[in-house]
């Protein structure tokens, strides 16, 4: 049997294979909490992934969806960074904008993503923002001279192989007593144990990183040197027919296609919902303010 790599996490050696997804082995680690892919993909694993395509508008995109998820994240956002002139608020991760779109009014905000398509339809959304929205590694960040109230990772951190690395390097971006503001999927929600490989976040390799309360507590405060603020899990608002794609991703023998393309119709392509599973959890990591 080949030997499982350490907690990615905390070098802990106390991990344990726990599925399998689609030969790609999940580990959970014992001491942490921390579950995790035990292989890297491959460059071209990763380039099928996350080609221009991945960000094109989804036939299911709803705007009133998306609306209400952005809105849900500022309110989040607004607890804890008062909004105003000056307020400098990070989108790591911005995608091709939406809640920058949704931010812009009362913060001044900026965007950084690793996908250049995607910051080009950032731009072509948010004109004005101009040189604020850029391309390029989250761990490099082209802005040298800005110091940031509030960076925010929305549905980023599950996506990255080396998460420790990313997440001190935006702390570092933080002027003293900023916050990191993450959503990500709660490994340890009852349904994501239930549902074992057909958890609808299970979607290895696109999702490489999964995280517990306490192995987010254990990056905040051991890793980074924070403190967390929050810690939520919630349900999420959801196109009906963009739910019915996921349960067929995952599971397609419960889901026929002509049922997914029916939501394609106009009558349907809006049906939206809110799905109370508990499975997306909000953090937030306050950076010492000395």
């Amino acid at each position: 049997m080949p030997t499982l790599p350490r907690c990615r996490l905390c070098q802990s050696e106390a991990v344990a294979l726990v599925l399998t997804v689609r030969s790609h082995r999940m580990l959970r680690c014992a001491d942490c909490g921390f579950v995790q892919v035990a292989d890297r993909p491959s460059d071209a694993e990763l380039v099928a992934i996350y080609g221009d395509g991945y960000f094109a508008p989804s036939k299911y995109r709803d705007e009133s969806t998306l609306r209400a998820e952005s809105q849900r994240r500022l309110a989040l956002l607004g607890r804890y960074v008062q909004p105003g002139e000056g307020r400098r608020v990070l989108d790591a991760g911005c995608a091709i904008g939406d809640f920058v779109s949704h931010a812009k009014a009362d913060y001044e905000v900026f965007g950084v993503d690793l996908s250049a398509h995607a910051v080009d339809e950032a731009r072509r959304r948010n004109p004005e923002l101009g040189d604020r929205l850029r391309a390029g590694r989250l761990e490099s960040l082209e802005f040298p001279d800005v110091a940031f109230d509030a960076i925010c990772l929305w549905d980023v951190i599950e996506h990255l192989w080396d998460p420790v690395s990313v997440c001190r390097a935006l702390m570092d971006r933080l002027r003293p007593g900023g916050v990191l503001l993450l959503s990500t999927p709660a490994a340890d929600a009852p349904i994501a144990r239930i549902m074992g490989r057909f958890w609808a976040f299970m979607t290895p390799p696109e999702h490489l990183s999964f995280f517990t309360r306490r192995s987010l507590d254990f990056l905040a405060r051991d890793l980074l040197r924070g403190s967390l603020l929050s810690c939520r899990r919630m349900g999420k608002r959801a196109n009906v027919g963009f739910v019915l794609y996921k349960i067929r991703r995952i599971a397609p023998f419960l889901m026929p296609e002509a049922v997914v393309r029916s939501f394609r119709w106009p009558g349907l392509a809006r049906l939206a919902v809110y799905v109370p599973t508990g499975d997306v959890q909000y953090a937030v990591v306050k950076k010492p303010p000395v």
